[in-house]
């Protein structure tokens, strides 16, 4: 949904056209708002990306990432495992690192932020 923004009234016109303006055009900009508002996902919220991790076992992988800004956290929002965690090298403006400490493959879906 695109917002194009609030229409804006010009003072100096009649009351009636203020009446329209609060009844009709605030009214449905307020509308249009709300309604994208509660459409908003939570990666939507924050400058950032969501990326999808594979493990094959214990080991550290390099996850690409083109934000332009080196992310400093993370949210695991789902993962089949437990022992999940920052990587031993540092983040950077094009990678960002995670490893599993424990053996066995597992799955993480990840949301870095600025």
């Amino acid at each position: 949904m695109r917002f194009l923004g609030l229409k804006l009234f010009r003072g100096g016109e009649t009351l009636d056209d203020a009446l329209v303006y609060l009844s009709v055009d605030l009214a449905n900009s307020l509308r249009d708002l709300t309604t994208g508002l509660s459409r908003l996902k939570l990666k939507d919220n924050f400058e950032g990306f969501e990326a999808q991790v594979s493990f094959s076992g214990a080991g550290q992988v390099a996850i690409r990432h083109n934000l332009g800004f080196t992310p400093s956290q993370r949210i695991i929002v789902r993962a089949t495992a437990s022992d999940i965690v920052d990587g031993d090298t540092s983040w950077d403006n094009n990678f960002v690192y995670l490893k599993k400490t424990g053996s066995g493959a597992a799955t993480a879906t990840v949301i870095f932020l600025r």
